[in-house]
């Protein structure tokens, strides 16, 4: 690929490898996915005005911060992975603060129900039962009482003997630990979830011949876009709970931004990939099944490796 010799950020001539009006990179090529986790280091945190500029076009502009930034207009707004990472913590910091508030006796901790307060997250006992027929393995969590069911019954010896001894320990730890150990799993879990999904995107796209780390930064940005959608629900139900009679105020502003998260979604596809409405909406079909199903793979996964490491 060759260099550009006017800037993809602003336009001006290049005379280097620095653009000497924005300062932006003149190689713009779609990085690898080394260097996309290379630009999340350094100032992290740093809220600046291309934080703003970027959580702006996230969220009034579906799909259009990820078109920029993969059609080399970069400068002016937040990397995608950095922008993601900011946001997730802040919803479990919001969610700890938010707990803390309204259920001051409660232990205070990004609990298991944090990281499970909004979609496509599912509590263990559902996972556990939607998948208890299959692996034979199942968690039971009803408030501060926990029960940890294992069937041995056609399972392999080997993986027999260590479910058996989880369970052991799941049961003999307590919810409260439990959910403590699922937390602190929770982000990594997500870290397994999104290269997932931008795989099932990948085939859904396959003869677009668009690039893996392309499907992953759209989303990255889609689920930057979720974790504010989750830290404004979490500020939501505080108030609910701190104002009863806001309740039925929250629940329809509440409602109406996961409603829209799932229109932005269309959206963004629409305009990332640029294809048809009737072609998106087979694929944005597909998606949303297959999105189901991996959440509920990655999170069951995430209840085995805690309860097998408890």
């Amino acid at each position: 690929m060759t260099t550009p010799v006017d800037c993809q950020n602003c336009g001006g001539a290049l005379a280097g490898a620095y653009c000497s009006a924005c300062g932006q990179k003149a190689d713009v090529r779609i990085v690898s996915l080394g260097q996309l986790l290379t630009e999340a280091i350094g100032d992290l945190y740093n809220f600046d005005s291309r934080m703003w500029r970027s959580l702006g076009t996230l969220v009034l502009q579906p799909g259009r911060l990820t078109r920029l930034y993969l059609g080399g207009k970069r400068a002016r707004y937040t990397p995608p992975f950095r922008m993601y990472v900011v946001t997730s913590l802040t919803f479990f910091l919001v969610f700890a603060l938010v707990r803390a508030l309204t259920t001051p006796d409660a232990d205070v901790n990004v609990g298991a129900d944090a990281a499970l307060a909004a979609p496509p997250a599912l509590p263990p006992e559902s996972l556990a039962d939607s998948a208890q027929a299959e692996v034979r393995f199942g968690i039971t969590i009803d408030d501060d009482d926990l029960e940890c069911t294992f069937d041995p019954a056609g399972v392999d010896p080997a993986v027999r003997e260590r479910l058996q001894a989880a369970c052991e320990r799941v049961e003999e730890a307590g919810a409260a630990s439990f959910n403590r150990e699922f937390a602190d799993n929770f982000p990594i879990t997500m870290l397994v979830f999104i290269p997932l999904v931008a795989g099932i995107m990948k085939l859904l796209y396959l003869r677009t011949r668009r690039k893996y780390v392309e499907h992953l930064v759209f989303f990255l940005h889609v689920h930057t876009f979720f974790f504010l959608v989750a830290i404004l629900s979490a500020l939501l139900a505080g108030l609910s709970a701190l104002a009863p009679a806001l309740e039925i105020p929250v629940l329809i502003i509440g409602g109406g931004a996961w409603l829209y998260f799932l229109v932005y979604l269309y959206l963004a596809m629409r305009e990332v990939y640029e294809q048809s409405h009737g072609r998106t909406a087979l694929k944005y079909v597909a998606l949303g099944a297959s999105y189901f199903f991996a959440a509920l793979l990655t999170l069951l996964g995430a209840v085995v490796f805690t309860a097998a490491t408890i």
